[in-house]
C-alpha cells in the first residue's frame, strides 16, 4: 500500500477490524461495522473486517509474523479494532495475544476486554480505585435471602455476569420475588454466574452513556425508558437524549477508562441521591443511539484519534495519587485539565488558563484555612482534594528517593527559594516587606534539611560539596 494521505493530513494507514458475525444488515450490530468502514473510506483508511474464528494461529514459526486468514497470509495491520465486546471467547483473546506480542497496536487490548466482559471484575477494579459504584454480591448457592436484604435491600437488580446491551438484566421488587427467583434457578440446577446489586432510586429508568476515546469524552447521550420501567437501553426501547456531563461525572468516566486500561469505552453511570455511581463499561459500545442523538460521528472520531496517535510513544505509568489529587484540587481533575488544553490551542492562552485556576485554586485552599469550619463546603472540589492529601491517602516520602534524586530536590527548592526572596525586590514593594518575605523564602531550605530523614542532611551535603570541588 502507497504511504498516500487522506483528506484530514494524515498517512493512510491500514486496519482491521475484529468482528464475530456474518456481516448480515439484519444483525444490530453490523450497522456500526459498516459505519466504520464507511468513515475509514473517507479519510483514506485501509480497514478490513475479519472474523477472529477465520485466522490460523501458527506458534513457533520461523518467520516472525506468520499470520494467516482462510489459508492465506494477511499482511501486517498498522491497528486492530476490536467489535466482539463481552461476547469475545477465548479464540478470539489468543489472536489478540498473538497480534500483541507481534507488536500490533490493539484498540482495546485483550486483558482489559477480558477484565470488562465480567462485570464483577470490573466493579472489583473499579471499586479498588475508588471510584463509586453500586454495591454488589456475587450470587452463591444455596443463595442467603437475609444477606441480601441486609446488605443490599429491596428492589434488588440481579444481573449474570456477562451481557450486554440489556440482556441478562432483571429486578425483583420484593423478598418474596427473589425467593421465587433464587427457588426456580435452584431447582432448575442453572447455577449461572450472576451478581446481585443495590437498586439506585435515584436513576429509575435513566442512565447516561459516556463515551470516551484517549482520555477524552467525546460524547455522551440521557438514556430514558419510555415504558416507566428500570431499563433505559436504546436497544430496548428506551430513547437516548443528547447530555452535556456535567464536570464531576465526565471525570468519573475517565478516571474509569484510566482504571481499566480502555482507549475507546462506553461508560454507563448511574445518578444518585450524593452523586453519580458507575453502572458498566463497554469495550466495544454500541453508538447507533448515540449518533441518533447527539449528531456526532463516533467513527470518524475513533479513527481520527487512532491515526493521530499510531507514532506517539507508549503511554507511561498511570500519574502517581498525588498527582490525581492536585489536578482534582486545581482543575477539576484530568478531564477538566485535558478541556483546557482542548479550549487552548494557543499556548499563551493555555498557560494563562493554567495561571488563573491555580490562584483559584491557591485561594480556596487559604480560605479553608482561615474561615471557620461552618462555612466550609467539606464536599467541594477543593475540600475533598485538601483531605486527601492531608489524611495520608498518598504517598509522598521523599526519604525512598536515593542520593541523586534528593540531591535535585534540594537544589530545586534552592532555586525556588532564592527566586521567591529576590522577587518582592524586583517588584519594587517597600523594604520592610521585602525583607519579611525574603526571610520566609529562605527559610524553605533549612525548613526541608531539617525535616529531613536521619543521614539527608550529610549526604545532601557531601554531594553538594562533590558538585562545588570543595
Amino acid at each position: 500500500m502507497s504511504a498516500a494521505s487522506y483528506p484530514g493530513g494524515h498517512e493512510a494507514v491500514r486496519g482491521w477490524i475484529l468482528f464475530h458475525r456474518d456481516l448480515d444488515p439484519a444483525n444490530s450490530e453490523v450497522p456500526e461495522i459498516l459505519r466504520f468502514q464507511e468513515a475509514a473510506n473517507a479519510m483514506g483508511i485501509e480497514l478490513s473486517v475479519f472474523h477472529p474464528h477465520k485466522f490460523d494461529l501458527i506458534v513457533g514459526a520461523e518467520d516472525g509474523w506468520s499470520t494467516s486468514y482462510q489459508g492465506r497470509p494477511v499482511d501486517r495491520p498498522d491497528f486492530v479494532i476490536c467489535r466482539t465486546g463481552a461476547e469475545t471467547d477465548y479464540f478470539t483473546l489468543a489472536l489478540l495475544r498473538h497480534l500483541e506480542r507481534r507488536g500490533v497496536r490493539l484498540v482495546n487490548g485483550p486483558t482489559t476486554i477480558e477484565q470488562v466482559a465480567d462485570k464483577l471484575h470490573t466493579l472489583q477494579s473499579l471499586n479498588r480505585a475508588g471510584l463509586p459504584i453500586p454495591r454488589t454480591i456475587l450470587g452463591n448457592f444455596p443463595i442467603d435471602v437475609d444477606v441480601v436484604e441486609r446488605e443490599l435491600g429491596f428492589p434488588v437488580i440481579v444481573k449474570t455476569l456477562k451481557g450486554t446491551r440489556g440482556a441478562g438484566v432483571l429486578k425483583c421488587e420484593n423478598r418474596d420475588q427473589f425467593e421465587d427467583l433464587a427457588g426456580l434457578l435452584e431447582s432448575a440446577d442453572a447455577k449461572a454466574d450472576f451478581i446481585l446489586q443495590h437498586y439506585v432510586r435515584a436513576s429509575h429508568g435513566r442512565d447516561v452513556r459516556v463515551l470516551v476515546v484517549g482520555g477524552r469524552v467525546i460524547a455522551a447521550m440521557e438514556r430514558r425508558s419510555l415504558t416507566g420501567g428500570f431499563k433505559s437501553n436504546v436497544s430496548l426501547g428506551g430513547v437516548g437524549i443528547a447530555y452535556n456531563p456535567p464536570p464531576e461525572m465526565a471525570e468519573l468516566a475517565v478516571q474509569a477508562a484510566d482504571v481499566l486500561g480502555l482507549d475507546v469505552t462506553g461508560i454507563d453511570i448511574l445518578f444518585d441521591e450524593d452523586g453519580y455511581r458507575i453502572c458498566e463499561a463497554n469495550s466495544a459500545p454500541g453508538f447507533q443511539g448515540l449518533e441518533r442523538a447527539t449528531g456526532f460521528d463516533v467513527p470518524s472520531a475513533i479513527l481520527d484519534w487512532v491515526v493521530a496517535t499510531q507514532e506517539a510513544p507508549d503511554p507511561t505509568a498511570a500519574p502517581a495519587a498525588e498527582t490525581n489529587a492536585l489536578a482534582d484540587l486545581a482543575f477539576g481533575g484530568r478531564a477538566g485539565l485535558r478541556a483546557i488544553s482542548d479550549r487552548n490551542p494557543d499556548y499563551r492562552r493555555f498557560a494563562s488558563a493554567i495561571g488563573l485556576r491555580m490562584v483559584g485554586a491557591g485561594a480556596s485552599c487559604l480560605a479553608h484555612a482561615t474561615l471557620p469550619p461552618f462555612l466550609v463546603d467539606r464536599r467541594s472540589r477543593v475540600s475533598i482534594g485538601l483531605h486527601t492529601l492531608f489524611e495520608g491517602r498518598v504517598d509522598a516520602d521523599l526519604s525512598a528517593l536515593n542520593d541523586n534524586e534528593q540531591e535535585r530536590t534540594l537544589l530545586i527548592v534552592l532555586v525556588a527559594a532564592i527566586w521567591g526572596a529576590v522577587l518582592p525586590w524586583l517588584a519594587g514593594a517597600d523594604s520592610l516587606p521585602s525583607a519579611l518575605l525574603s526571610v520566609i523564602a529562605l527559610c524553605f531550605p533549612v525548613l526541608f534539611l531539617l525535616t529531613a530523614p536521619s543521614g539527608r542532611i550529610g549526604r545532601s551535603a557531601s554531594h553538594l560539596r562533590r558538585r562545588s570541588g570543595v
